[in-house]
């Protein structure tokens, strides 16, 4: 609350001030071409055109907006923000349809990415996004397999 107290006051460069001016300076690169986006890798030009040069929040340059979907809007506008909500819909719909503890698993993996996200652009670094990858693909590749062999079973069953 300190934080954001003194951001408010004086536009403080704290933790705080940062991220959120972040978010500030993301919606409105967004606002400028919220379709289709500047394109990939605009995230740093588009930042670096609203320094300021003073020691303040808004001043900010940073590669990152510290938040998935922004990452996302700026490059790739709505139309790739929806696409990335389809995906991780996608993931979430894969798992819940398994039962146990890799179901369990594979919807920690998933929820743990979407609400991280919020936070950081995870997906768009190196371990963390082939961490996800992989914990989604083998996770969601033994709920297939499960799903097949509860399949093969109930057909088993119902030919006797």
């Amino acid at each position: 609350m300190e934080e954001l107290d003194a951001y408010r006051a004086s536009n403080a460069p704290d933790s705080t001030g940062l991220h959120l001016e972040l978010l500030k300076k993301s919606w409105s690169f967004v606002e400028t071409a919220p379709i289709i986006g500047h394109g990939t890798g605009s995230i740093t030009e588009q930042f670096r055109r609203s320094e300021s040069g003073h020691n303040t929040a808004s001043s900010t340059y940073a590669d990152n907006p510290h938040n998935q979907i922004f990452a996302v809007a700026i490059q790739l506008g709505i139309v790739g923000t929806l696409l990335l909500l389809a995906m991780w819909l996608a993931h979430l719909l894969l798992v819940v349809g398994g039962s146990g503890q890799t179901a369990w698993l594979g919807t920690i993996v998933v929820v743990q990415n979407v609400v991280s996200s919020l936070f950081n652009s995870h997906l768009f670094d190196f371990t963390s996004g082939w961490l996800y990858v992989f914990g989604v693909g083998v996770i969601g590749g033994m709920v297939l397999r499960q799903r097949d062999d509860r399949t093969a079973l109930d057909c088993d069953t119902a030919a006797t």
